[in-house]
């Protein structure tokens, strides 16, 4: 075969296949091009706050504790030390108050947990708490904490308990306190409802608590340094006028965020 008739060949073959492709160029797309769905972060459990109906485990938990340094006979560094041996088989830590009666505020571990000024009173002996099982040293006494004041004895001198606000000094995972809400012959709540945070990311969470003592809190392991405590209802206490929507407290468990473990 000639090289003209080659070359003819060729461009007969190039012109029919500009012409195919001149076509499906030309030809409109009748399918729509799907627009993708985004795909939602995933949700990882536990970074959402959440409540805690149990001892917090890992982290020190505070009772409440009266040093009369005179009574003593001796120093409150001296009586503190010696408190300090005595509680730490019960996983205790001392948490000083300034009087065994309406002391506000309560602080525990060098302002690591600060309740806030008259919110929470130290108190009398409530019903349902029992006092750690050690012999106090002389002058050393165990109180416990409400959040109304006390008149003489176990009367509410408040005929409304206050909403209790929480500071920590650094950022913790995981708060609770062992809580008595009372029966029907003291002041009690049905609830407590958490705010965790500060405005304008805080969180509510409402606890359901039955009459006497249980432990209730809230965790948040990227941790939180406020919280709200606000007494809810008053289902046992037939006499509105001795209602102090009150609870009272003997022991605060804090982990920190640096120290969660989940």
């Amino acid at each position: 075969m000639n090289t003209t008739k080659k070359l003819g060949l060729l461009l007969l073959a190039l012109s029919f296949s500009n012409a195919a492709l001149a076509v499906k160029i030309d030809k409109p797309i009748t399918t729509p091009i799907p627009i993708p769905t985004p795909t939602p972060p995933p949700v990882i459990p536990g970074l959402a706050p959440a409540l805690m109906p149990f001892q917090p485990a890992g982290g020190t938990t505070f009772a409440t504790f009266l040093i009369n340094a005179k009574k003593a006979g001796s120093t409150t560094i001296k009586e503190l030390a010696k408190l300090t041996g005595q509680l730490k088989p019960f996983g205790l830590s001392p948490c000083l108050v300034a009087a065994d009666l309406n002391a506000t505020p309560i602080t525990c571990g060098n302002g690591l947990v600060k309740f806030g000024t008259n919110e929470l009173y130290t108190y009398g002996r409530p019903f349902n708490l029992q006092k750690v099982r050690v012999k106090l040293n002389k002058g050393v006494s165990q109180p416990f904490a409400a959040n109304f004041r006390s008149s003489v004895g176990l009367i509410p001198g408040d005929n409304v308990g206050r909403t209790v606000h929480v500071h920590f000094n650094e950022p913790v995972a995981q708060f609770a306190m062992n809580l008595d809400s009372g029966q029907l012959s003291a002041p009690s709540i049905d609830s407590v409802k958490f705010v965790v945070g500060l405005a304008p990311d805080q969180v509510e969470l409402t606890q359901f608590l039955q009459p006497g003592t249980q432990w209730t809190g809230v965790q948040l392991p990227s941790g939180f340094t406020d919280l709200a405590i606000i007494p809810q209802g008053d289902p046992g206490n037939l006499n509105p006028t001795t209602n102090a929507l009150g609870f009272a407290t003997d022991q605060f468990s804090v982990v920190t965020a640096a120290q969660f473990n989940p």
